[in-house]
């Protein structure tokens, strides 16, 4: 388990993860749904998605159940598999709030935001999955100078 994490850490993991996270979901949602976006559109989704990416950060205990979910099955959570493991339930988790927010905010209609959500969170769910994979090992690096800590 790691240690408290300050606010430097913090707010080191936040962008590390967060920000290329908040690029490739609403970048993948416009490519997947077809959807043609204007700039200022797109750019007003990432900046949702990363809003909304960094409260779930602080409202979750992502770090915690990165760390229980493959000590569960019995693997050390901080090897390749460890956090391939725990990286599953907290990229859902990310992913499904996140898809929910943008889906909402730019249908704005129910149930078409739920139909649209799921159409698009499949593909969104596996780059956002591969992306924050790569990028925790270089936050972890960045935040505590070894990739053996998990947040």
């Amino acid at each position: 388990m790691t240690s408290k994490v300050s606010l430097k850490q913090d707010i080191i993991i936040n962008l590390i993860n967060n920000v290329p996270t908040a690029l490739a979901i609403p970048t993948v949602a416009f490519i997947v749904s077809n959807t043609k976006a204007t700039v200022t559109n797109w750019f007003i989704n990432v900046l949702l998605a990363f809003v909304v990416s960094c409260i779930v950060y602080f409202i979750f205990p992502l770090g915690k159940i990165a760390i229980a979910v493959p000590s569960y099955f019995h693997i050390a959570p901080k090897n390749i598999l460890g956090r391939l493991i725990g990286n599953i339930p907290v990229n859902f988790i990310n992913v499904l709030i996140i898809g929910t927010t943008l889906n909402y905010y730019n249908l704005r209609q129910f149930p078409e935001f739920i139909f649209s959500l799921l159409a698009t969170i499949a593909p969104i769910y596996l780059v956002s999955y591969l992306l924050s994979t790569i990028t925790n090992i270089f936050a972890d690096k960045l935040a505590f100078g070894t990739t053996n800590s998990i947040t």
